[in-house]
């Protein structure tokens, strides 16, 4: 038996269409900066998203399975982006987007570039004397490191100041 559909009445609304899209795009975005796709997909959904939201409707909305769900919902929890929250009468996870996310993304790619410094200053102090074309391309990665990592950490503060006054304005 053959149905015809009036294609006018299940078109997605527009804000559907650019709700779908932005989420498909964060996963393309975090998944260049070598984040799986999910994740970023996730991400998007959450920054979109003004509350909690259940595990299984995470799976449901992204059409993923559930152990994908676990597996980069933990991966975007230990960078600070999302958190875990529990309802009161569920069984079930739900999540939503972290306090200062982006803040916590600033901070995170810090901390590495301040372990990638650590690598430098350590590589200098193992170099023998008479290595000077080696030290002084060093001494450049390290003050490069230096310069980067505190211009993040002065972004972050500024991140942070910058939303203490909105929550203050509110």
């Amino acid at each position: 038996m053959n149905i015809a559909v009036d294609q006018d009445l299940v078109r997605p609304c527009p804000e559907d269409l650019c709700r779908a899209r932005f989420i498909d795009r964060m996963g393309d975005h975090l998944e260049a900066e070598g984040m799986p796709r999910i994740a970023g997909r996730l991400f998007g959904l959450m920054i979109l998203e003004p509350g909690v939201v259940s595990f299984s409707d995470l799976a449901a909305r992204l059409c993923v399975s559930r152990a994908s769900i676990s597996t980069n919902a933990r991966l975007l929890e230990s960078k600070g982006l999302i958190v875990k929250v529990q309802v009161e009468g569920e069984r079930q996870d739900f999540f939503r987007l972290a306090d200062r996310p982006y803040v916590n993304m600033i901070r995170g790619v810090a901390h590495r570039m301040e372990e990638t410094q650590a690598s430098i200053v350590a590589a200098e102090t193992d170099l023998p004397p008479d290595a000077i074309a080696e030290r002084q391309r060093l001494e450049q990665a390290r003050e490069f490191f230096e310069t980067a990592v505190a211009s993040l950490n002065d972004l972050a503060a500024k991140l942070c100041r910058l939303d203490e006054e909105g929550r203050g304005k509110q």
